[in-house]
């Protein structure tokens, strides 16, 4: 060891030729090759051992990991955070890639999107560097697909998780189960109740060979199709099943949960007095509660003291939730760092190069002997090398310069992104609270008309927070995904309407296009009003109605984006144009129509009316994914 690093310091740009040339000497000497000879094959040679782990007691561990999930995601969070630590000095391409899959469900069932996102594309990457098993790639084209959909496009999830059950291993008892849970929720999204409760079915059958944690999971999967499909019954006793499940397995965290999915069942079935009671519970247990539970607790109790007139209680719980809202982002924000934190790439090259050590003991051999030709070919270019030195410091300068400003560009982008999105989040809030102050005034106020104003004035608040709410959970701050967000925005609908007690479905059609918020809140706004419209006059007297929504682009056009929002009512029968009457919601619409420069048209055809939109957008302004 000594001999060589005499060697490679005599042979820098600083030493005399006449010290390198006594070096080379030396090292020519029969007995000192052999030395160095052995010293570099072993130095090679201890690179290419890796450490060994117990694969299973690791499958165990993801085994429990994967149930933890579902009964107790707080601990399934530590646990996560405990293999990481556990076996990241194994350095194993395999143990990585399976925990990045975990982490994949694990973030997909807190929300966190953004994390989702993260850990598929690092998925990936582990995917483009190493061989992995066909079984555990199909887990990562599951998980890929649910994220790519995100409740937009559930006509192709349900063709992928077909597919993926197709290609399992039937032995894979866990895989075949999510299968089977995805596209029971796919085709309850989609109207298809036969078939979601044929796959509910299917996931029975499957969970009687697994343990009790799974059955949980299946019971609250079937309570959630069976409530959509009106079944109230039969969801309600899917719940209770899964309570009393939690309870005899006292799995805290799981039984809140079923507290507060049954006490849901109860309010949006205008069971009030039966809801209350389940709403306590998990009230009286809150640190047994997930916060994403609490969250969904608090809107509950918002509600529900709404509907009780009692609009202290209905502020106050709307606050919490707000508060639960602010807490959830933070910890996804804390999730996100500590993961970014982690070298991926260093770890990438460290696999690759054992994996090539591994495999290449002849090129070793060969390196080595071709590192002593190198030797001696310096003694040669000793010369020319000096020469170039200098100029090659000046260059590495420059290079350490030009990346010094990159990072600091770097640096600054992603505050200022950081900074856009968190006023997104805060003027959502805002809104939010403005909405909630709104709803403490109408209590003092008897007139039907002005409260009937004051709903009005909330809906199309709510309408432009989601639009911030979307901008703050997107990748890209100044475009608002429209499908997401027109889906969100009728959902939110929906429920402002289930008072009417009629059956109304909303067909929607929207293709996948990012929009500016110049143009996002005035086609949201001008849907909401529509949208609004339908409900309150096109059905009377009659149970049930169909509204259709569609916004697409046809490049093809000089006006490129077209909306239409139609119903099968009973028709407009006014005498002067409907965009002429003096009412507030046809004067919002008319004036954005206005704004966006648009041309319209009324489908008036005596089976319902609609309202047919074209306009224009600079490609500036807008994104067609």
């Amino acid at each position: 060891m000594k001999l060589f690093l005499t060697l490679v310091n005599n042979a820098t740009i600083y030493a005399p030729m006449t010290q390198l040339s006594e070096s080379l000497l030396l090292l020519l000497k029969p007995k000192n090759t052999l030395l160095l000879f052995l010293f570099v094959f072993s130095s090679f040679s201890g690179f290419s051992q890796k450490i060994k782990y117990d694969h299973q007691k690791f499958t165990k561990e993801i085994q429990k990991l994967q149930e933890e999930m579902i009964v107790d995601i707080s601990k399934a969070n530590e646990t996560l955070r405990f293999l990481d630590n556990k076996y990241k000095g194994f350095h194993s391409a395999e143990i990585n890639y399976r925990l990045t899959i975990k982490k994949i469900k694990f973030f997909s069932a807190y929300g966190d999107y953004a994390r989702v996102k993260f850990e598929i594309n690092k998925a990936k990457r582990f995917q483009f560097f190493f061989k992995v098993k066909k079984q555990d790639k199909l887990y990562l084209d599951l998980y890929s697909a649910v994220y790519e959909s995100l409740g937009q496009n559930y006509d192709l999830l349900i063709e992928r998780a077909n597919k993926i059950l197709l290609e399992s291993d039937k032995s894979d008892k866990y895989l075949l189960l999510q299968c089977r849970l995805v596209l029971a929720n796919s085709y309850s999204e989609t109207g298809n109740f036969e078939q979601a409760t044929h796959e509910i079915d299917e996931a029975k059958i499957l969970v009687g060979k697994m343990s009790a944690p799974y059955s949980f999971q299946v019971a609250n999967s079937a309570g959630q199709v069976y409530f959509f499909n009106n079944k109230v019954n039969k969801a309600i006793k899917e719940f209770q099943f899964a309570k009393e499940l939690s309870r005899i397995n006292k799995w805290k965290y799981a039984e809140q949960y079923a507290n507060a999915s049954l006490g849901e069942i109860y309010l949006y079935t205008n069971q009030l007095d039966l809801a209350k009671p389940y709403f306590d519970m998990v009230l009286k247990n809150e640190k047994s509660t997930e916060l994403r539970d609490l969250f969904q607790v608090y809107g509950c109790l918002e509600h529900y003291y709404d509907l009780k007139k009692n609009m202290d209680s209905s502020y106050y719980y709307s606050i919490r939730r707000n508060e639960i809202d602010d807490l959830l982002e933070n910890l996804r924000s804390e999730n996100l760092v500590f993961e970014l934190e982690k070298d991926f790439q260093t770890e990438s090259n460290q696999y690759l190069l054992e994996e090539e050590r591994g495999k290449n003991q002849q090129l070793r051999l060969i390196l080595i002997l071709i590192l002593m030709s190198i030797v001696i070919i310096i003694s040669v270019s000793y010369l020319f090398i000096r020469q170039k030195n200098d100029s090659n410091k000046v260059l590495q300068l420059q290079k350490e310069e030009i990346d010094e400003k990159n990072k600091e560009i770097s640096n600054s982008l992603a505050m200022k992104e950081s900074l856009l999105k968190e006023i997104h989040h805060r003027v959502k809030n805002n809104l939010q609270v403005i909405s909630s102050i709104l709803n403490l005034q109408s209590r003092n106020v008897h007139d039907p008309e002005a409260l009937r104003i004051i709903e009005e004035g909330k809906e199309r608040i709510r309408a432009i927070a989601l639009i911030h709410n979307q901008l703050h959970l997107n990748n890209d701050s100044a475009c608002v995904e429209m499908g997401a967000y027109l889906n969100k925005l009728i959902s939110q609908m929906r429920e402002s309407f289930s008072s009417y007690n009629k059956v109304i479905e909303v067909k929607v059609n929207v293709e996948e296009i990012d929009l500016a918020i110049d143009y996002a809140v005035p086609v949201g706004l001008i849907m909401c009003e529509l949208l609004s419209n339908s409900y309150k006059h096109a059905f009377t007297k009659r149970e049930k109605g169909l509204i259709e929504i569609e916004l697409k682009n046809n490049p093809e056009k000089k006006l490129n984006y077209e909306l239409l929002v139609k119903d099968n009512g009973v028709g407009y029968k006014g005498k002067i144009d409907f965009l002429e009457q003096s009412s507030t919601g046809v004067e919002i619409v008319s004036a954005f129509i206005q704004q966006l420069d648009a041309q319209y048209s009324y489908i008036n055809d005596g089976g319902g009316f609609g309202l047919f939109i074209q306009f224009a957008i600079d490609e500036r302004h807008s994104k067609l994914n």
